[in-house]
């Protein structure tokens, strides 16, 4: 069916029902009673008439390209026709429910060349293909007594990559000069001090072992020397895709969130000249990306990013290490993307990550679970509370035994709350960089 009654037709129709009424106190009324339903049927029937044609009715979807996991985004959806101009509208898209649309009726009204335009906003949990449908449309004319029912045909598949909104974010903060990210010291990318660059005028948040005095004196103003920073460097990241990265930290999985993090890693490593490469590994090695330097290496990085799944397996650092040692000679900065419990849980990555760091600057980073630290960070108010203060702790400083042990053993490590990680390891990346640790 493509013309349904409106409100008012319905409401209408029960109201000539009293009609009925009549008819039994004298047979006259049944003349009134028809000539109402007649009536009632003309004005219907010429309000259907003007309703625009189900035929012309063309849909089409604006969407991001691509889709960022874990970002908020607007899909824009556009329907036309010709004879639609002024008619009221309601617009129902087939969203993938997995994307989480915000909303799924969007109310408007066709403009005077027949136009319609409505936007909602999707925030995708899940890398992957998702197949959007068809597009379901009702319009009516206000004052009139139908509405046009009509499904336009919109097939068409969106896929959802790692957050390439945030190397955005990034780069549009280097162009304005704005400092990078919450927490970074500068806005220029800092580096190993290598060479003499210039002056410039001292900014707070400035290395005070770089003021050059003598140009301070002459210019009565505080005054930095600017460096460059060095090139030619090599970092790995190793990407743990085992039992523990299916666990859920806030909005994302613990992989999602190491994954979102790699992949802007890899554009600031990149963009800082480095050459950067990749392991993705569970109970084996699932792919391995030699290192390379330039932008299309980061396109390379984000297809396989794209493709990777947690597995309900132990992760084989033995293995992944091993592989690296062999693939890798020239000492790189090896950043391993896993997750960290207790010391004897963790024991073999931090065997291996140790054995690992004669040849390399390994630098182990696990996500902290946001309900674990809001457990313990929370007042205790009730005896129930101090249980979980206790275990909250309890998990807590296990995981410090570990990072302690790796710490002993020469082992870079960085544990931050899950939804802080990508900008906390952008940070201590470019920390190494301007301590020339690599």
């Amino acid at each position: 069916m493509t013309l349904v009654p409106q409100p008012r037709l319905l409401i209408a129709l029960l109201l000539g029902a009293v009609l009925i009424l009549l008819v039994l106190v004298h047979p006259v009324f049944l003349i009134l009673f028809l000539a109402y339903y007649a009536a009632l049927l003309g004005f219907a029937l010429a309000d259907g008439a003007r309703l625009p044609k189900k035929s012309g009715f063309m849909a089409s979807r604006v969407l991001p390209q691509p889709f960022s996991l874990g970002e908020a985004q607007s899909v824009q959806v556009l329907v036309a026709h010709s004879e639609a101009a002024g008619l009221s509208a309601e617009v129902a898209d087939h969203v993938p429910a997995d994307l989480q649309p915000d909303r799924r009726v969007l109310s408007g009204a066709f403009d005077r060349e027949g136009l319609l335009g409505v936007e909602y906003t999707v925030r995708p949990p899940h890398r992957g293909r998702y197949p959007f449908g068809p597009v379901d449309l009702r319009c009516w004319r206000r004052g009139g007594w139908l509405i046009r029912q009509v499904r336009i045909k919109a097939d068409e598949p969106a896929a959802v990559y790692p957050d390439v909104l945030a190397i955005k974010r990034y780069e549009l903060m280097l162009r304005r000069g704005m400092r990078i990210m919450m927490g970074l010291r500068r806005a220029r990318p800092p580096g190993a001090t290598t060479a003499f660059a210039g002056l410039r005028d001292y900014l707070a948040g400035d290395d005070v072992r770089r003021i050059n005095w003598k140009a301070t004196a002459r210019r009565d103003n505080p005054v930095v020397m600017e460096v460059e920073a060095e090139r030619g460097q090599q970092a790995i990241i190793a990407l743990d895709c085992g039992r523990l990265m299916t666990a859920p930290a806030g909005y994302l999985t613990k992989l999602d969130h190491a994954v979102n993090a790699a992949l802007l890693l890899a554009w600031v490593a990149q963009s800082q000249g480095d050459k950067v490469g990749m392991l993705t590994f569970s109970d084996g090695v699932r792919r391995f990306v030699a290192p390379q330097r330039g932008p299309a290496q980061v396109t390379q990085l984000n297809k396989v990013l794209y493709d990777v799944r947690a597995e309900y397996t132990e992760p084989d650092f033995s293995e992944a290490f091993a592989q690296l040692a062999l693939r890798v000679s020239r000492r790189s900065l090896v950043v391993v993307l896993t997750d960290v419990l207790d010391p004897e849980a963790s024991r073999d990555l931090v065997a291996h990550a140790i054995r690992l760091s004669r040849r390399h600057l390994v630098m182990v980073v696990a996500m902290s679970d946001p309900e674990v630290l809001a457990a313990r960070d929370a007042p205790i108010v009730r005896v129930s509370r101090a249980y979980e203060w206790a275990a909250a702790e309890e998990l807590l400083a296990a995981r410090r035994a570990s990072f302690e042990q790796l710490r002993q053993g020469g082992v870079l490590g960085l544990d931050v709350e899950a939804g802080r990680l990508s900008p906390s390891l952008v940070e201590r990346y470019l920390e190494l960089k301007e301590r020339a640790l690599l």
